[in-house]
């Protein structure tokens, strides 16, 4: 009774513009960064921070009752005055039900877990603005900054066992989850609102990466193409490379760790330039290993189809990459918001079907190791 209480007295004392008393556990704690997905997150002494909409952290804290996220918003404070603005984070405690929370100006501390024995937390960044920056320095206006876990004295981060198989989601809103939140037939989200509007781990990627058993990550931002796109975000070629314009994601010539698949959907922003796929599948190829598999998926409403698969063709004849394949679905039916963004719904119908086409060339490909 005595802990809950000076836990509460902890959380009015942040109410009050405080700090939770208790000990820090930094960002550099390996098992920490063990729980980080790949190729997300701006790692440094002092912070990790992201601009990617289903970026996660999965962590067990031992010898604690309590975990806080410390967090650095001054970033984003520059970036915009607008409250709902701010990125939306979504967090489990020991596989329980999922809780959210908007950022805030001048916030510090969020509480993850109260009163919960041994709390494994599973973190994960819901919803952003697409507008504001997310590129330009090492860390961007929109960025999720955090600092450390903050625990009970002598509380410890223990690693979480996580897939060894890593599958890279690359795509624009769509693959971000952006508009799944949204009920059926809402309208576009106002600008103002789009990270309400979002749910990361609705995105149909990140259900194939669940279902085959891979660990996600994720590259993809609303208004983003081949050729680059909002936020300042620069092309293909160069993001596979680039976390930000300062910070690269590449260590020596290639990403780490290897990532085994990597689908790519892009075209839905605006019917790419040969030149630009071309290019990309080329350095992505260059990034990964020879025996990974590169997926590109014909947008869902089949935007750019005659020109994407012409490019990929193009490049499959030039680099003989027989680990390159192109999924087509056709003509679906799925629920949106706004005519464009599927709702979590319209993410599971895309997701169903798929199903079948990811099945068949994840098969046949690991038949071939």
């Amino acid at each position: 009774m005595m802990r809950a209480v000076s836990w509460i007295m902890a959380l009015i004392f942040v109410a009050g513009g405080g700090a939770l008393r208790g000990d820090l556990i930094p960002v550099t704690d390996r098992n920490v960064m063990h729980g980080l997905s790949p190729f997300n997150w701006v790692c440094t002494d002092d912070y990790i921070s992201s601009t990617v909409c289903g970026a996660s952290m999965t962590v067990r804290c031992n010898g604690t009752r309590q975990v806080a996220l410390r967090v650095d918003l001054g970033h984003i404070q520059k970036a915009t005055t607008v409250a709902t603005r701010y990125p939306i984070i979504a967090w489990s405690v020991n596989g329980g039900p999922i809780q959210t929370h908007q950022l805030a100006a001048g916030e510090t501390t969020v509480v993850l877990a109260a009163d919960t024995a041994q709390p494994l937390i599973d973190l994960y960044i819901k919803g952003m603005s697409p507008f504001e920056d997310r590129y330009q320095g090492d860390v961007p206006g929109t960025a999720v900054k955090i600092t450390g876990l903050i625990v009970d004295k002598g509380g410890t981060a223990a690693a979480v066992e996580l897939p060894d198989k890593v599958w890279l989601n690359i795509g624009d809103s769509i693959m971000s989850g952006d508009g799944a939140a949204g009920a059926p037939n809402s309208g576009r989200p106002k600008n103002d609102l789009w990270a309400q509007a979002g749910d990361g781990r609705a995105s149909y990627g990140y259900l194939l990466a669940r279902h085959n058993g891979y660990r996600e990550a994720r590259l993809a931002y609303g208004g983003y193409d081949w050729a680059g796109g909002m936020a300042g975000l620069p092309r293909l070629a160069t993001l596979i490379d680039q976390q930000t314009l300062t910070v690269q994601r590449i260590a020596g010539d290639l990403l780490r760790p290897l990532p085994d698949i990597v689908l790519i959907n892009l075209g839905e922003n605006g019917v790419p330039a040969d030149k630009d796929v071309v290019a990309a599948l080329g350095k992505i190829r260059s990034r990964i290993n020879a025996v990974a598999k590169m997926i590109v998926m014909i947008p869902v409403s089949g935007k750019g189809r005659t020109e994407i698969t012409r490019a990929f063709h193009a490049y499959q004849s030039a680099a003989k990459d027989g680990r390159a394949y192109l999924i087509d679905l056709g003509r679906i039916t799925f629920t949106t918001c706004d005519g464009q963004h599927p709702t979590a719904a319209g993410h599971q119908a895309i997701y169903a079907v798929a199903l079948p086409a990811f099945d068949r060339i994840i098969r046949r490909a690991e038949g071939e190791n």
